[in-house]
């Protein structure tokens, strides 16, 4: 009959090695990321925080700027409800928000070079960027209206990539 003592000995020496080797690989996966934080924070962390500016934001005379404030209240109320709306693929809020930021946006090129034309104070890439931001509105409401989950997202994107750029031109402290 064969003895116990050795097979136990066999046993414990098997489940150290199994141990070392957990313990080891354990040690070699562990980060300097603390264990609640999720591993995408720090792409987060920079996506939110102000860019660098290589240059000062477009000069806006101080009465243009007020306007524009106003007129930013209510683009930024359309924008929470449309992101709202998207969240959930309600298309007809969708298509809603998106027709509401077309006709919210609406400053007029200056028609004449008469300087007590507000607009007038408004350079020429403000004005571009309005369009495109219009047409991008315009491509997310006929996603909507296709109900196209992915078109929705893509447009909504663009859309959004599109007032990241006036505010990166002409936003001060940014």
């Amino acid at each position: 009959m064969q003895s116990a003592k050795p097979v136990f000995g066999s046993v414990c020496k098997r489940i150290s090695a199994v141990v070392a080797l957990a313990l080891s690989t354990a040690g070699a996966c562990a980060s300097s990321r603390p264990p609640h934080q999720a591993p995408q924070e720090p792409q987060f962390a920079r996506a939110v925080e102000a860019p660098s500016r290589l240059t000062p934001p477009a000069h806006l005379p101080e009465n243009a700027r007020a306007i524009m404030r106003t007129l930013m209240v209510s683009h930024a109320h359309d924008m929470a409800e449309l992101m709202s709306a998207i969240m959930i693929l309600d298309y007809p809020r969708i298509q809603d928000g998106a027709a509401a930021i077309v006709a919210d946006v609406t400053l007029a090129r200056p028609l004449t070079g008469d300087a007590t034309e507000l607009n007038s104070a408004l350079p020429d890439t403000f004005f571009q960027l309005q369009d495109e931001l219009r047409q991008q509105a315009r491509v997310l409401r006929d996603a909507a209206q296709r109900l196209s989950a992915f078109d929705v997202a893509e447009a909504y994107g663009n859309l959004s990539g599109t007032c990241v750029r006036c505010h990166g031109v002409y936003r001060a402290g940014r």
